[in-house]
């Protein structure tokens, strides 16, 4: 089944940006604009006066850093996963073969 179009508007530091989005994937831009929101309150706050491209730069580094990790630990446990499910698989066998 092909996934419709949505029109919304996410607000990103007071400004708003009208997007057209498979609807399938709405909650996730929605959450993507969240964390981008909060991560620039936090940064404004500790980077006071030091310019919007210093701030920017920090939360682009922030949210990046987060992906890569997420990715990294997604993965480590999927390879996890898969290991025990094929350790099991292989005793299975072993036994039924004696």
């Amino acid at each position: 089944m092909e996934d419709r179009e949505l029109g919304i508007n996410l607000i990103i530091d007071g400004t708003s940006y009208p997007l057209t989005i498979p609807a399938s994937e709405e909650p996730y831009y929605r959450k993507a604009a969240r964390i981008v929101n909060e991560t620039l309150s936090m940064y404004k706050d500790l980077y006071s006066g030091e310019g919007n491209v210093r701030v920017l730069t920090m939360v682009a580094l922030d949210i990046a850093f987060s992906a890569v990790k997420g990715t990294d630990e997604m993965g480590s446990t999927e390879v996890r996963r898969k290991i025990g499910e094929l350790t099991r698989l292989i005793d299975n066998t072993l036994k039924a073969g004696k």
